[in-house]
């Protein structure tokens, strides 16, 4: 049976893409340990908007209702680590394939997005053009899911992104972006 988790979304914060994180990962993490079973909360401790993560062995359990909405999470952001890499080691000259991970597959629907922020002149104007991305993919996998585990790790995800910026936009953040712009 499919858990569902109505008191602790109910009283979640709506979140908006570029708004202020209202509270914080770990806090959210907290505000879920009381009401989660074990297993859905190693799957918001696991969850992760970076592509290093994508490598890695699949954490998310191979059975269970949500596991579909995160491998679907997983096999786009994979994708599209996979096309940026791509456009921009064709733009330095250098073999993409030796960079490439996973699924060597070209995605038709995600390589014009990729183009377009790589040409971008500012590096904050294209990572923000990709979280904007990830999160309307975010939006697109959790339709349909209002108080289940699916919903919960989506909100996770989209949390993460907001803290990603609010860390861009910290007083670090131009060295976020330049670590973020020097990899290929």
């Amino acid at each position: 049976m499919k858990n569902s988790y109505y008191y602790i979304i109910a009283s979640l914060p709506m979140l908006h893409f570029g708004m202020k994180p209202p509270l914080s990962y770990p806090d959210f993490l907290e505000a879920c340990s009381p009401e989660l079973n074990q297993d859905d909360m190693d799957i918001l401790v696991n969850l992760s908007i970076e592509p290093s993560a994508l490598w890695e062995p699949d954490s998310y359990k191979e059975s269970g209702s949500h596991s579909a909405l995160l491998k679907e999470w997983k096999r786009f952001n994979k994708s599209l680590a996979n096309e940026l890499v791509r456009t921009r080691a064709v733009k330095k000259g250098k073999d993409p394939n030796k960079y490439l991970r996973g699924d060597n597959g070209a995605d038709p629907f995600i390589a014009p997005l990729t183009h377009w922020a790589v040409s971008q002149d500012s590096p904050m104007e294209a990572e923000l053009y990709l979280d904007r991305v990830r999160w309307e993919k975010i939006e697109e996998i959790k339709e349909g899911h209002y108080f289940d585990m699916e919903y919960l790790a989506a909100y996770g995800l989209q949390l993460k992104i907001l803290e990603r910026w609010h860390r861009i936009h910290s007083l670090d953040g131009l060295k976020v972006l330049e670590g973020l712009t020097e990899k290929i």
